[in-house]
């Protein structure tokens, strides 16, 4: 119960991202420059005060692994902002989360996890939901490039849960410290050739809410995420996921003023619906007469 309370809360406080986005006046990759920078300075704090730090012979192993995914985690969020730009918000974000039935069909190739019709059924509830509270409509310059980034974006968040599913030794502040690290290598060099106007200025509202989402969203709710994807089943991991988006769409009503119809409503139902439905029956054994 304790990893499940800490990946839905991960993505509880991920669904207050757009929130926080919205108070900050600068471009995506600046903002994601940001948020990985003080997320690294918060866990290096963490880090240092921590009494249980695992001795840095335990590092060797784990940590090129670790970089990779955290190159994987960079590689998304660019590939996605890209993806944005050629095919639309709408049709890129539906694409992006095909990342939780990349990681059950590959935990059940990979980890032998099984895939019943319940879990089956819970993912694609999810799916739809997700499909009606976008849209079809598809924008953008170049639709079939948008399409091929987009699906690169949740092929490597798939490769990031994955990824850490394999990996043992560190704790889980150790473990999304080296991450961050890896994100920052692609992450960073890209928000700087990609800069234009002004850098933020960290005395203004602006800036402070930059920090916060560092701390709060890189930080502590992927250090919840991390240390959560130990505990759990790949596949619980990707259909708590669809809590994200879900939730987001009720935080940017309350507290953005955001239009929530009813037809966005029955698509968040659905989302969280699938992946309660999924998770809370799917791991109940069959009865068979």
């Amino acid at each position: 119960m304790k990893s499940y309370i800490k990946v839905i809360a991960s993505m509880l406080i991920w669904g207050t991202l757009p929130v926080f986005v919205s108070k900050i006046p600068q471009s995506s990759s600046e903002i994601v420059m940001w948020r990985i920078i003080f997320g690294i300075l918060f866990l290096l704090v963490v880090q240092g005060l921590s009494k249980n730090k695992s001795p840095l012979n335990d590092w060797k192993a784990p940590a090129p692994k670790m970089i990779l995914s955290g190159f994987f985690m960079g590689t998304n969020w660019v590939a996605l902002f890209e993806a944005y730009r050629y095919v639309g918000p709408s049709i890129a974000t539906l694409i992006y989360y095909l990342a939780p039935i990349i990681v059950m069909i590959a935990s059940f190739i990979i980890f032998k996890e099984k895939l019943g019709p319940v879990k089956i059924a819970g993912t694609a509830s999810a799916l739809i939901g997700m499909f009606i509270v976008t849209g079809i409509g598809s924008g953008g310059d170049s639709p079939i490039k948008g399409l091929l980034l987009a699906f690169t974006a949740a092929t490597c968040y798939a490769c990031v849960t994955l990824f850490n599913k394999g990996v043992k030794g560190l704790s889980g502040v150790e473990r999304t410290l080296l991450q961050l690290l890896g994100a920052g290598l692609i992450m960073i060099p890209y928000a700087i050739i990609t800069h234009q106007g002004p850098w933020l200025d960290f005395t203004s509202e602006a800036g402070i809410f930059a920090v916060l989402i560092g701390v709060l969203h890189s930080g502590f709710a992927l250090f919840l995420y991390f240390s959560s994807i130990q505990e759990l089943p790949a596949q619980s991991v990707a259909l708590c996921s669809y809590i994200d988006p879900a939730s987001a769409l009720f935080f940017s009503a309350v507290l953005l003023g955001d239009a929530l119809g009813p037809v966005q409503l029955i698509g968040a139902i659905m989302m969280l619906g699938g992946a309660a439905a999924g998770e809370i029956f799917g791991n109940r054994p069959i009865k068979r007469c």
